[in-house]
């Protein structure tokens, strides 16, 4: 048959690797979707199955056909074809041996089948060979066309059907939507939800050893698109959410990385064509010492080649130009990471453990992994294997470069499927380090409660507990990966024995010589580490993946409070706080204010008395823009604080909350944390305001006493006092106090008063007390209940009234409160 031809096997060699290609990128669309539930593209199809068995069939006579007539063939030719049919048959075996089809597979098969029969027929008529088994043959492949078209014609009826009958446009695949995006682009994401590549298996334990472990941020919310993304998403869908992070890692401004980033492709190059020239040249040594030559020139040429392809050559070049972009890479990534927490509203942070988050910023250098992973060892790699291909194609047979390519597709489909069974233990050894993390960081920062209820052996068994179960994990996710490795191992001797035989009988038909064996052997330990390297890769780079998940679900979760786009500079502003009609809601089921009204004019004191629960620090909460107002508005001199930016807008507001946090450092450091620009003498001013000056000075390192973790070291009574100092210190337009008073004693009380009293001067104070003492002088009193303005008026109209706020007096006069103070 002519298509044994020159032509016909350059056709087959073709049609060979476009069919594993094709099989080896459909296992890896289809594997992750496996399990999933029931496939969109799959069906039950007895006519798909019926046509698949048939074409293998026809691709097996012809096999058998090729072996019978084998001596009428070259013995270059014969193969070629031979391995055609060969995996033409087990493709479409494959295909139709399963109950069900998936119509991608079999139309993309179909369209090989038909492509490859044409071409062959085309050869045929070219050149033509009139004898009784080659028309047989021809007689095969025109059935075999038959066949293929009809087949087509069954997927594209079924496609069209399933898409009608879905009421889809036809043009748009399911498998294109997005998971993570709405229509409009924004992304309705939440920290709570952890994602899976191309696993249902989320992770959680149910042992109840491991109930320790579980928490509101391991729970999936199945409501949420990364929740859907998790539990029925394929893993192209699951890596497209990783482009979020791409911003981060293109050094577009940074010409220092890309400079080394350009440096690392030219080594990556150089060290591409030194893979070929240094087997090369010692093939080249080989032969001469064959023929009894000493090739002293080619020893020198081959110790420099070697010079330049080990560490001490462009490996070295590539691992110092790899330091700024690793580094380029972690900074961006987590520093990025760390302001989006930053932006993130009062919803996010109340809701969600600290050391989570903070083990999910760390998990930056992960994703730094994988961009070196991916560009400087993945993809090296493949180039690396390509030119394997051609090369062995080349310099010996088609047969050579099948079974390199057999190989390498066998590996990264083994490394794929055994890495899938290990992803759940790496999950569960992600969760449990971060569960080990929130028990240190829980004990540690609670120390002074751990100690007070003499629960420190508690804490250290659960932390025990914690590091035990890691190690578990640890132990589980180590012995599988070992077992991968050990059976992935095995595989390469095998591929070198089959390619060294090959290699061995080019040898023998003189149409290779002994060098080229010295070649191969050189050359293989260069063609597997791809290899290897892949397989190894890869497995890692999954681990990154799944380490890298809690920084990408807090990548996705998007701020509820911003600036809208346009947003004015609130500036200068005389102090006038206006409520209208403001209403407010945690969730929808229970509203925290509802028609709310008041109205502060510059210098005037407001106070915000009532029951706890009241609502009075969730309308602060609104005015400080922690949250957005659900009805209503609230107006700063006029302007609407939704329509001016977050930070003019807290530039003018001056906090002093019920429970001040300092930092852990000086007195003078955490006072000018107010103001980084303010004096010593202001600074002392403002201590004394808050009648702490003079206690400071009594302390033996005076200001720059370190008043440790959350002001473990000073008394409730300093603590607040200092939070009060450092708010007259920023000199605010309008002064929030929220129970700022409540640790302090009668006679210092009475001092900040006075203060607060010539602060309030020209400036809007707004006082949230249960201690009514505080608040008489105030200028105008808003008693709440359940969410809303009950009373309003001065302290004698509200006694007067004998309404809610008098009833609130009287409790506290007969609790003796009001006895102490007065």
């Amino acid at each position: 048959m002519a298509q044994t031809g020159p032509a016909g096997q350059l056709l087959h060699f073709t049609v060979s690797v476009a069919t594993l290609l094709f099989a080896f990128f459909s296992f890896l669309f289809n594997y992750g979707r496996v399990g999933y539930g029931k496939p969109t593209r799959r069906h039950n199809n007895f006519i798909l199955i019926g046509l698949g068995a048939l074409l293998s069939i026809s691709y097996i006579v012809e096999g058998i056909f090729l072996l019978q007539g084998r001596h009428a063939l070259s013995q270059n030719q014969a193969p070629d074809h031979i391995f055609a049919m060969v995996i033409l048959s087990l493709a479409w075996i494959s295909t139709s041996i399963p109950k069900s089809v998936w119509i991608h597979n079999a139309s993309g098969l179909g369209i090989i089948s038909l492509i490859h029969g044409c071409l062959a027929l085309t050869i045929d008529v070219v050149e033509p060979v009139p004898t009784t088994y080659h028309r047989v043959l021809l007689v095969t492949v025109s059935v075999r066309l038959c066949l293929a078209s009809v087949l087509e014609i069954v997927c594209a009826i079924r496609y069209f059907h399933t898409r009608n009958k879905k009421g889809l446009p036809t043009g748009e695949e399911e498998e294109a939507r997005p998971f993570l995006n709405e229509p409009n682009g924004q992304a309705e994401n939440h920290y709570d939800a952890t994602m899976a590549p191309y696993s249902d298996h989320d992770g959680d334990s149910d042992d109840e050893e491991d109930s320790d472990l579980e928490s509101d941020e391991d729970e999936e919310d199945p409501d949420t698109r990364i929740g859907a993304l998790r539990k029925t998403g394929h893993w192209v869908d699951y890596l497209r959410s990783f482009k979020v992070f791409l911003p981060y890692l293109t050094p577009k401004r940074d010409i220092k990385v890309q400079f080394c980033l350009l440096l690392c492709v030219l080594c990556l190059i150089a060290d591409r064509v030194l893979n070929l020239l240094v087997p090369t040249q010692l093939g080249n040594i080989a032969d001469k010492l064959f023929e009894r030559d000493l090739p002293l020139s080619d020893l020198g040429v081959y110790f420099v080649l070697n010079i330049l392809h080990g560490q001490s050559g462009l490996e070295l070049v590539l691992s110092l130009a790899r330091i700024p972009i690793e580094q380029f890479s972690y900074r961006q990534l987590t520093n990025a990471a760390f302001s989006h927490v930053m932006d993130l509203a009062m919803d996010f942070h109340s809701n969600r453990d600290s050391a989570e988050v903070m083990k999910a910023i760390e998990q930056g250098e992960a994703l730094t992994r994988v961009l070196e992973t991916g560009l400087l060892e993945i993809a090296p790699a493949m180039i690396d294997l390509l030119v394997a291909f051609v090369f062995l194609y080349i310099k010996f047979n088609s047969s050579a470069a099948l079974c390199m390519l057999i190989a390498t597709l066998a590996f990264i489909g083994l490394e794929v499927a055994t890495s899938q069974w290990n992803v759940p233990n790496r999950r569960e050894l992600t969760k449990a380090d971060r569960a080990q993390a929130r028990a240190m960081h829980q004990a540690i920062q609670g120390w002074l409660t751990v100690s007070s209820f003499n629960m420190s052996s508690y804490e250290r068994a659960r932390f025990a507990q914690a590091v035990d179960t890691k190690l578990a994990a640890q132990r589980k996710w180590s012995q599988r990966d070992v077992y991968t490795t050990g059976l992935l191992e095995a595989f390469f001797p095998a591929s070198f024995v089959v390619l060294a035989c090959l290699v061995a009988h080019e040898i023998r038909q003189g149409r290779a010589s002994p060098g080229d064996f010295v070649f191969l052997i050189q050359y293989w330990d260069y063609l597997i580490m791809p290899i290897k390297y892949l397989s190894k890769d890869y497995r890692w780079l999954v681990g990154d993946f799944v380490d890298a998940e809690r920084l990408l679900d807090l990548f996705l979760t998007a701020p509820t409070v911003t600036d809208k786009e346009g947003a004015a500079v609130l500036g200068p502003v005389k102090g006038h706080v206006e409520f209208e009609d403001v209403g407010f809601s945690y969730d929808d089921r229970v509203s925290a204010v509802h028609g709310v009204n008041l109205s502060a004019a510059p210098g005037q004191t407001i106070a915000l008395v009532g029951a706890t629960g009241a609502g009075k620090s969730s309308l602060m909460k609104l005015l400080l823009r922690y949250y957005d107002v659900t009805g209503g508005c609230i107006r700063i001199d006029g302007h609407d604080i939704r329509d001016v930016t977050l930070s003019s807008l807290r530039d003018v507001l001056g906090v002093v909350s019920q429970s001040p946090i300092l930092f852990n450092a000086s007195i003078m450091d955490n006072l000018r944390y107010a103001r980084l620009s303010a004096s010593e003498d202001e600074v002392y001013a403002a201590c004394r305001a808050a009648a702490i000056h003079d206690k400071i000075l009594t302390f033996p390192e005076g200001y720059n006493t370190k008043v440790g973790e959350q002001g473990v070291r000073l008394s409730g009574g300093e603590v607040q006092r200092l939070a009060i100092a450092r708010a007259f210190l920023k000199d605010p337009s309008i002064l929030i106090l929220d129970e700022a008073t409540s640790a302090i004693d009668t006679e210092t009380e009475f001092e900040i008063q006075e203060a607060l009293r010539r602060l309030s001067k020209d400036r809007t104070t707004v006082v949230i007390a249960h201690r009514l003492s505080t608040v008489v002088m105030a200028d105008q009193i808003l008693v709440l209940h359940d969410g809303t303005v009950v009373e309003r008026g001065s302290h004698q109209q509200l006694m007067d009234r004998q309404g809610k706020y008098y009833n609130l007096w009287q409790k506290q006069l007969q609790g003796g409160t009001l006895l102490e103070d007065l």
